[in-house]
């Protein structure tokens, strides 16, 4: 049976409610769960000649709108870097082994330039490296919409930049060397569009190409659901006191089946992008990776949640929200599967601090 066409998110609160309550979910949970709703931003692209995108204006993709005395972002070494190099150059010694048994999905041609890739990424990881250019938003022009997060400044641009070819998971501290937010305030008439580095360039046409299509960016206010994975989420009893079966029947099945029309961010359909609101994760966790991994503590097991360390810091892990969301974009030619999160804490918001922004690469 062919997939549904996921549905659109409601564009006002009350629809938002008369849909939950649509699903089958008592009043007073389908209320709770309407009053929970935040407004967001879908960000809807559409290709476009870099030349007709105006200097300044939201886009994804292309070249990024820099002051004139502001290099392209670059990122240094990662400080584990000889780790990675020495994982990146086991991988491409065993595609090239790997090519060679019977049977081998890999042709020897295809295990050559996988193998390369590899060897490239190893040499990059150990290298200053510039960030692949994911996002440039223009706060005054999105602010217009309802739905844009009230905490956000009305000026300015906010640009994304990440390391696109190692993508940095979120739950290693080192993550923090892989991707920039930046805050830029400069008239547009000081902004020029910057020339991609060599380095990016180069890797055009290749598996890992890290330059994107430019699009122009339409957005669209919504309300979007809190999803029960959130740290926030209290719509259910949980616990002791929840039970143990999994009844079809339940309220959380209701919910979760009501959550899934909405398709994920690593669909064909999107759109996948968002500014605001409560993210569409593929994994659980993020909230917490961003807690621990900022502090230091690599999360990438689950033995690190375990400690007394973690236990205390992850009381506070609710305060972690999504501001940005990048998923898949096949006209741009990003994120084939996975999706790209970045979160922040309200009261680095309030300050304007999105130097303290932390970003979580998911896949499924």
């Amino acid at each position: 049976m062919p997939k549904k066409a996921p549905i659109a998110w409601p564009e006002s609160r009350e629809d938002l409610l008369a849909s939950l309550q649509g699903a089958g979910l008592p009043a007073g949970t389908a209320l709770h769960l309407a009053e929970q709703a935040q407004p967001a931003l879908l960000l809807e692209t559409g290709l476009a000649d870099e030349t007709q995108i105006p200097l300044g204006a939201s886009k994804i993709g292309g070249l990024p709108d820099l002051p004139l005395d502001m290099a392209w972002p670059e990122r240094p070494p990662y400080e584990d870097a000889v780790e990675r190099a020495r994982a990146h150059r086991l991988e491409a010694a065993r595609l090239l082994s790997e090519a060679t048994r019977p049977g081998s999905w890999m042709t020897p041609e295809q295990a050559r330039l996988f193998s390369r890739e590899r060897s490239d990424l190893a040499s990059a990881v150990e290298s200053v490296f510039p960030l692949a250019f994911i996002a440039q938003l223009d706060l005054a022009s999105l602010s217009s919409h309802a739905g844009y997060p009230a905490l956000l400044p009305h000026h300015g641009r906010l640009l994304f930049f990440c390391d696109y070819w190692e993508r940095p998971p979120g739950f290693d501290p080192y993550t923090a060397a892989g991707f920039r937010l930046i805050w830029d305030r400069t008239p547009v008439e000081q902004l020029e569009r910057k020339p991609a580095p060599a380095a990016l360039a180069a890797m055009m046409g290749e598996r890992w190409n890290s330059l994107f299509r430019p699009a122009a960016v339409t957005a669209r206010s919504v309300f979007t659901a809190i999803p029960p994975s959130d740290r926030n989420f209290d719509a259910f009893a949980h616990g002791e006191d929840a039970g143990t079966f999994w009844d079809e029947d339940s309220d959380e099945i209701r919910y979760e089946g009501w959550l899934a029309r909405f398709d994920t961010p690593d669909s064909r359909e999107g759109p996948n992008h968002r500014l605001g609101g409560w993210p569409a994760p593929l994994q659980n966790g993020m909230q917490a990776m961003a807690k621990l991994a900022t502090h230091g503590i690599y999360c990438g097991t689950g033995e690190a949640f375990n400690t007394a360390e973690a236990r205390r810091l992850l009381k506070t892990a609710y305060r972690w929200r999504l501001l940005l969301q990048i998923g898949r974009d096949d006209a741009v030619g990003l994120l084939p599967s996975g999706c790209l999160y970045v979160l922040m804490r309200e009261q680095d918001v309030r300050a304007r601090a999105f130097d303290k922004a932390w970003m979580v690469f998911q896949n499924d």
